[in-house]
């Protein structure tokens, strides 16, 4: 009777550790949404200040044992980002012509960009309340649109919602890393440091 339940437990271990071999992971082209992004926040806040992150090397698969019994993944090639669709280039040119008016408020340390990208105020102590509305209404504003570019992005290139986090991270890390010397930029932590 033993022997029975051993033979029967076998073939569905085997059948487990076959199917995780054959696990395929979609490719997101993390690097060249990257790129995608430099791209966006140079055109419409200006490529002033900012230290142009490093992107890490790609790996390519090679030869080991671990890449024949491993998981099984399709990469694209040489992935162009299609950032130039009738929205974006409408969100884009809102989002520069909107930064005229939101750089003063960056530059004072009133506003900041948070870690996730968006923009937040800080304080407005002393700020005139007309003045207050209207950074208000303009992070707002900008904040909105940016959440639309990314949903936009992920729809001109069939990405899925479910890759919208993804887009919005990227372009996080982008905002900070191209703000201008003396704004506030949040730190993963919470914490707020002076570029």
């Amino acid at each position: 009777m033993k022997r029975e339940t051993l033979k029967c437990g076998l073939p569905g271990l085997f059948a487990a550790t076959l199917s995780a071999c054959i696990t395929v992971n979609i490719y997101f082209p993390a690097p060249e949404v990257r790129k995608a992004a430099e791209q966006i926040v140079e055109e419409t806040w200006g490529d002033r200040g900012g230290v142009q992150p490093e992107t890490p090397p790609d790996p390519q698969p090679g030869t080991s044992w671990l890449d024949v019994l491993g998981p099984a993944s399709a990469h694209a090639q040489d992935v162009d980002i299609n950032v130039s669709t009738a929205a974006i280039r409408a969100l884009k040119e809102a989002m520069k012509t909107r930064a005229e008016q939101l750089k003063p408020y960056l530059n004072q340390g009133q506003l900041g960009i948070g870690n996730d990208g968006m923009l937040v105020v800080r304080s407005l102590e002393g700020v005139a309340l007309r003045e207050q509305a209207t950074a208000r209404r303009l992070i707002e504003v900008e904040n909105a649109d940016r959440k639309t570019l990314y949903k936009e992005i992920a729809q001109a290139n069939k990405f899925g919602d479910e890759r919208v986090g993804d887009i919005q991270r990227i372009f996080a890390d982008t905002w900070i890393d191209k703000a201008e010397k003396g704004w506030w930029v949040q730190k993963q932590d919470g914490t707020w440091v002076k570029k």
